[in-house]
């Protein structure tokens, strides 16, 4: 298992502050947000992507894409699948499986704030990165190698439930 959550960033450490009761809701510190009347939310604080995510992307990316990416791995690494498991494994019969109810918002907001200027300084990949499915879209291609890795994002809608049963319902 994989997490990167307001609760912690490892399963025993989320788990554990779960059952403790432990809130991760605070007053934002990310962005000043006094001309906004809430100013709580459930921040990923003391995230680290070192030894996760290579440096030349981590400057590129939306957070939302960075968690995807170090969670899915720490999934991996907790599932016992190493390097030498992904080479021997069938690449067309594996996949990435990411639910997530928002894209890039830094990416978007960023985006909207170029625009005010000139269109020429708008990221170029603003409307790909804020969109939900490049969690998983950037986890397939960073694991890879050679074969064909499918990838399916769920968006967070009342459906979710029913569609999670049924995708892993047979796994059950």
């Amino acid at each position: 298992m994989g997490v990167v959550t307001p609760l912690g960033h490892e399963p025993d450490v989320f788990y554990n502050n779960l059952l403790e009761g432990v809130s991760g809701i605070s007053e934002i510190e990310t962005f000043d947000c006094a001309q906004f009347p809430k100013r709580i939310a459930g921040e990923i604080k003391s995230f680290s992507t070192d030894g996760w995510v290579a440096p030349k992307f981590s400057k590129r990316m939306d957070k939302f894409m960075l968690y995807s990416l170090t969670a899915g791995k720490k999934a991996l690494q907790d599932g016992g699948v190493n390097e030498d498991v992904m080479e021997e494994l069938d690449k067309t019969k594996c996949g990435v499986l990411i639910g997530s109810a928002m894209g890039g918002m830094k990416v978007f907001n960023d985006a909207i704030e170029a625009l005010r200027i000139s269109y020429r300084k708008m990221n170029p990949f603003c409307v790909p990165f804020a969109t939900t499915n490049m969690g998983s879209t950037m986890l397939a291609m960073d694991l890879l190698q050679d074969g064909v890795w499918k990838y399916l994002s769920l968006r967070n809608n009342c459906r979710k439930p029913s569609l999670m049963a049924s995708l892993l319902g047979p796994w059950l």
